[in-house]
């Protein structure tokens, strides 16, 4: 089954509206209509040492399960990424690479954040957060990887910049499956995708470099969900 999630935000610009939804998981589709592709970045450290919760998978309290309900936070009302710095390298505290990937077209296409496993270990991605800049007014989220999943979630949320680009905050969460279906495996593949109009108001490359990813390697969760404001909805 696949759903969509819309952004919304008020009339100021200011993104007020934290969504979930249930992830595509598959792989990138054999046939897609590629009309232009960055090259790959790399960042991260080559052994990350994350930690993995354990205890079974489908069942509400347990470790494994932590980010099946995510905690709700008030956006703020004006939200604190707008008066960061812009990021312009990628960063992540795990080892990965990521190129971006437009399909369809510059008036309405996917944007792809395509992200390769370069580390010697598994990432597990459950509750892992990114921090990107795209064109404002995605529709449309997915996360596609080379593994199989069940029922992956996010918690999301859209800011606008007033300038045809928002930063994008999203959580990723997963439920009901086991643990070695919530990791990427060394050299395999995850996918992180948008559907929206204007896909011309902003590069490939500007994309690329905006990407920051903060895995989560203690079980501990992750602060940026709290800083920047989410809601997570119905499972």
């Amino acid at each position: 089954m696949k759903k969509s999630a819309k952004a919304a935000w008020s009339a100021t610009g200011v993104a007020g509206l934290a969504l979930s939804a249930a992830f595509v998981a598959s792989s990138l589709p054999a046939s897609a209509n590629v009309v232009a592709v960055t090259s790959p970045v790399s960042a991260g450290p080559a052994a990350h040492g994350q930690q993995y919760p354990d205890g079974p998978s489908s069942v509400d309290g347990s470790p494994m399960e932590r980010c099946r309900r995510g905690t709700d936070y008030a956006v703020p009302g004006r939200n604190p990424v707008l008066d960061e710095p812009l990021n312009t390298g990628f960063k992540s505290n795990v080892g990965l690479s990521v190129k971006v990937q437009l399909e369809g077209g510059t008036y309405y296409g996917n944007r792809k954040l395509i992200f390769t496993n370069t580390s010697s270990s598994p990432v597990h991605t459950d509750c892992l957060v990114l921090k990107f800049r795209a064109p404002s007014g995605s529709v449309d989220h997915h996360y596609r990887a080379s593994v199989q999943y069940g029922h992956p979630q996010q918690d999301y949320v859209e800011v606008p910049r007033g300038n045809g680009e928002s930063h994008y905050i999203i959580r990723l969460g997963f439920h009901d499956v086991p643990l070695a279906d919530r990791n990427v495996p060394v050299g395999q593949t995850w996918t992180y995708e948008l559907a929206g109009s204007n896909q011309g108001s902003m590069s490939l490359e500007a994309t690329r470099d905006s990407v920051e990813v903060l895995a989560d390697m203690n079980v501990g969760g992750n602060h940026w969900i709290s800083q920047y404001g989410t809601k997570r909805l119905g499972n």
